[in-house]
């Protein structure tokens, strides 16, 4: 069991593992870890190892760790930003044609609003079993948030359940999480619900539009608790519609930061009707060419 160790101690590690304080004092960097985390600075000096290595390549300073985290700090506000867009506009526009359909009931709650479409395979087929089996578990799991919501204290929450009505879908839309929002997308029956969306985002098709929300959901959730962007590999293909090639600076492969950031930077422009946020969020991420290079090429 590892044992706990004051910040001198980290200091210490962190210089017995290679790292050089330079024009930083001890008490700067010791200061440094108190604020970010010992646990959570190790990733990003992780990414300045010696490749199959646990120190420093020569010449890394505290400098450059500080300045690398810092400027990762500065890209996760700016997504936080741009999710401010892109999440309200989501949920708002699919709460519109969704409610259309629902009116003000709670047919959201039904089972038959969502996949699987088909009764209980049988065994012979493992493939079919499969995907039923995990419709199900998605049906089930977006179900149960639905009514644990219907116990918040959200006042337009209660304002419904007090007066013995069902809580619509556009208000219980406002308090689900982006994973439930975007698992609930795909738990849609009938997905032609979600057209009018996919096509107001100038997306190609149904499907750009529901690896787009996940992967955003993704993003937002890194962002939100303040995880490491940069030279983090992610574990799904981001999907690149024509909206974020438009904007992209480089080429991206589909399992990075950078395809990720410029899929975020193309839906907010789109949403606006303008080009400033993509300018602005991918001109911070080219500002270093040690950023950019780990947002384009992981190592993690």
């Amino acid at each position: 069991m590892k044992k706990w160790i004051d910040l001198d101690a980290q200091v210490q590690r962190h210089i017995d593992r290679g790292l050089q304080l330079g024009t930083t004092s001890r008490r700067q960097f010791a200061l440094f870890l108190y604020s970010s985390n010992y646990y959570r600075v190790s990733g990003y000096g992780r990414c300045f190892y010696d490749a199959g290595s646990d120190t420093y390549k020569a010449g890394t300073s505290a400098g450059q760790l500080m300045d690398i985290y810092d400027h990762d700090r500065a890209v996760r506000n700016m997504v936080l930003d741009g999710i401010g867009v892109v999440e309200p506009t989501l949920r708002s526009r699919v709460a519109y044609h969704v409610a259309q359909v629902l009116g003000a009931d709670d047919g959201y709650l039904c089972e038959d609003f969502y996949l699987p479409s088909t009764p209980e395979p049988d065994g012979q087929d493992a493939n079919a079993l499969s995907r039923w089996s995990a419709e199900v578990r998605n049906r089930d799991l977006v179900l149960s948030s639905f009514r644990e919501l219907r116990d918040r204290d959200e006042i337009f929450i209660r304002h419904h359940i007090q007066k013995g009505d069902p809580v619509p879908f556009w208000a219980i839309i406002e308090v689900v999480s982006m994973g439930t929002f975007s698992r609930f997308l795909r738990a849609l029956r009938d997905k032609r619900l979600l057209l009018p969306v996919t096509k107001s985002l100038n997306l190609e098709d149904e499907r750009k539009f529901l690896q787009a929300v996940q992967n955003l959901a993704f993003l937002r959730n890194i962002a939100a608790h303040h995880g490491r962007i940069w030279n983090r590999r992610l574990d799904g293909h981001v999907t690149l519609p024509q909206l974020a090639l438009s904007v992209k600076r480089d080429y991206l492969a589909p399992k990075t930061p950078a395809a990720a950031l410029t899929l975020l930077a193309g839906l907010v422009d789109q949403i606006e009707g303008g080009n400033s946020y993509s300018s602005s969020l991918l001109d911070l991420v080219h500002e270093s060419d040690g950023y950019a290079i780990g947002c384009y090429k992981p190592i993690l």
